[in-house]
């Protein structure tokens, strides 16, 4: 090598040394960026389906839930549980569209099929059931087997009526969604998408954010939470400092008697949304652990224990708030209003007989008898 040839090579040497550093750099910082991020949310990505969640003796024990019994563990792996969620106008978040485990989500975030098509078509009776996580069909073991899968399918099966060529049940629902949720979505979105009725199957939320001392009328469920997370991350990680946040939880549960009026407020103006265009509103209680009069398995006892741990009161606050709801919701009269409490529709089963999954949920045995009772509830309404 002549001496030039030298001279260039080693000259270059200090140039290759701090490319080197800065990329090196470059990947270092961008690794410090890119896995908190990925941590979050791989964090939320392992809570979406049942069968993430539990372990395989804890599968065994929850099969007894569902009517298949042993055979619904092989489907566990795929029963949607916590939806992945999208930011969605003015509810915060909602369900993303597409395949996930057993659940379709369509264009419109509605757990169906098939496209919720408008105008809607002549001759089609339109229920669209709207909630938290159970009337969504987290832990069902199939599309058709959530709550508006089976009140579908009984709709369908009965005797045809007068101008009602078919039924559709649409799910408007998402995991941890309270009645503020659902009065926005139906003043906003599901008022205008021509339903005959809308079911309400509701309360446990409500009573849930109150006991961590959220206000339902303002505050972040956990997908909220998750996004201003990643936002917080993102603003600090350019140089805009940290993000305020303009939420309070209270270290002390909501009083009973002020989740009652706030659920009140909300289904009172959901009555009225729905009442400029004359369609009917049903609000289902729904049943929860804490206020069930069913024998309990050991497995629900467990279950409940595990709930009182983390609040003393557990039992005491549900059964309180329950009960001041009810009395709130009976006293509330308006065209085209119902109310119907499906607290203690387990009421008469065994200590045999497993039921609930957690403390909120349950299995397709639980859906299809709510379904049956909804069934039963509607009759007038279907006209």
């Amino acid at each position: 090598m002549s001496a030039k040839a030298k001279i260039i090579v080693f000259s270059m040497i200090p140039v290759l040394v701090i490319l080197g550093a800065g990329s090196l750099g470059f990947l270092i910082g961008r690794q410090s960026l890119i896995i908190p991020l990925a941590n979050e949310i791989h964090t939320v990505m392992g809570a979406t389906t049942l069968g993430k969640l539990l372990d395989s003796d804890e599968k065994k024990e929850v099969a007894a839930a569902y009517l298949e019994g042993h055979s619904s563990i092989a489907e566990m792996d795929e029963m949607s549980w916590a939806i992945f969620n999208v930011p969605t106008p003015f509810v915060g978040n909602g369900p993303m569209p597409g395949k996930h485990g057993n659940a379709t989500i369509n264009t419109m975030q509605f757990r169906v099929t098939a496209e919720t098509v408008i105008p809607k078509p002549v001759g089609t009776f339109r229920i669209i059931l709207t909630g938290g996580s159970t009337a969504f069909g987290s832990g069902a073991p199939a599309q058709n087997r959530t709550i508006g899968g089976y009140l579908e399918k009984l709709l369908t099966e009965a005797p045809t009526r007068d101008a009602i060529d078919r039924y559709e049940v649409v799910t408007a629902a998402n995991p941890a969604w309270a009645t503020t949720h659902e009065r926005i979505l139906i003043e906003n979105r599901l008022s205008e998408l021509e339903p005959d009725l809308v079911i309400s199957f509701s309360g446990n939320n409500d009573v849930h954010w109150g006991q961590t001392g959220s206000n339902v009328l303002w505050f972040r469920t956990y997908a909220d939470e998750h996004y201003f997370r990643l936002i917080k991350k993102a603003y600090d990680y350019a140089g805009y400092g940290e993000l305020p946040d303009v939420t309070r939880t209270n270290s002390k549960s909501v009083p009973p008697e002020i989740v009652a009026r706030r659920l009140l407020k909300n289904v009172s103006l959901s009555w009225f949304a729905l009442k400029q265009e004359d369609i009917p509103l049903l609000f289902v209680l729904q049943p929860s652990l804490a206020v069930t009069g069913k024998a309990l398995t050991s497995r629900e006892q467990t279950v409940l224990n595990s709930r009182i741990k983390q609040h003393r009161n557990h039992v005491k606050y549900f059964q309180l708030c329950y009960a001041k709801i009810s009395a709130a919701l009976r006293s509330f009269n308006g065209d085209g209003y119902r109310f119907v409490s499906m607290a203690g529709i387990f009421d008469q089963l065994q200590a045999d007989n497993e039921m609930f999954i957690d403390s909120y949920h349950f299995g397709d045995k639980g859906n299809q008898i709510i379904a049956h009772k909804i069934y039963t509830e509607i009759q007038g309404l279907l006209k």
